[in-house]
């Protein structure tokens, strides 16, 4: 899966970062807050 998100654009992993994060924002669970937060670092969509 890395590897896909990896072939998008830098502009499609910056929006995708950016969705997650919003749900991150929004989520109300400590954990999965957590997760959240860090998936756009651990997906490799931060250059």
């Amino acid at each position: 899966m890395v590897t896909l998100l990896q072939d998008l654009s830098a502009q499609d992993r910056q929006a995708l970062a950016d969705l997650i994060n919003q749900f991150a924002h929004q989520e109300t669970d400590p954990e999965r807050q957590l997760t959240a937060w860090e998936a756009p670092e651990t997906l490799g969509l931060l250059v």
